[in-house]
């Protein structure tokens, strides 16, 4: 039997086998057995893991930094290197590769000080809300990745409010879960923080 002949008689006795494997049920059984909840509820548990910050705590003539936490939401994303063949556009749920490859997105950062701030009247909890743009630097953005963003911040005080313009500017790295990031808000008593960006996926 020569080597043409080894070959056909090889793919024709293949056919079968694989037309089983391919339409049975076996073949889908990730797609098929897959548990929403669990899939979604371990990523909610894992959102709810607080990012570790420093804040400026200004007033009476003293300046001092106070430890505090920090949450990232991220509502939209919107990829511009994403594969052809997936949605340019996320919702909350954001795989790393579509962020960090090159994106926008809009964010929303509540913050909490456990400790208060002690040389102003600020209130404990305050947020930040804005875009930002995340742009890849080595090896498509998984090994390291910047970003620069500006928004709204809102602080209030005991009989007071202060709200403008803040400025942002990352580096990640880790596939983008790990993460170096300075916040400037202009015009407020906490005028600026700097800390850890831990976002798991």
């Amino acid at each position: 039997m020569n080597s043409y002949m080894c070959k056909k008689h090889i793919i024709s006795n293949l056919k079968i086998p694989l037309l089983i494997l391919l339409f049975s049920g076996s073949s889908f059984a990730q797609l098929k057995d897959e548990n929403i909840a669990i899939k979604w509820g371990s990523w909610l548990l894992l959102q709810a893991i607080p990012s570790p910050n420093f804040y400026e705590d200004s007033g009476n003539n003293n300046k001092s930094l106070r430890f505090g936490l920090e949450w990232q939401v991220i509502p939209i994303s919107f990829s511009w290197s994403a594969n052809k063949y997936v949605s340019k556009l996320s919702v909350f749920k954001i795989p790393p590769v579509k962020r960090f490859s090159g994106s926008v997105e809009t964010y929303f950062e509540p913050v909490f000080v456990p400790g208060g701030f002690k040389n102003n009247n600020l209130a404990k909890f305050h947020f930040k809300a804005g875009a930002r743009i995340i742009l890849p630097v080595f090896h498509g953005g998984e090994y390291m990745a910047v970003s620069f963003g500006a928004g709204y911040y809102r602080q209030n005080a005991l009989n007071e409010k202060y709200e403008g313009i803040n400025y942002e500017a990352s580096v990640y790295t880790l596939y983008g879960m790990l993460g170096l990031k300075f916040n400037y808000n202009q015009n407020a008593i906490n005028r600026y923080s700097f800390g850890l960006y831990i976002k798991y996926y």
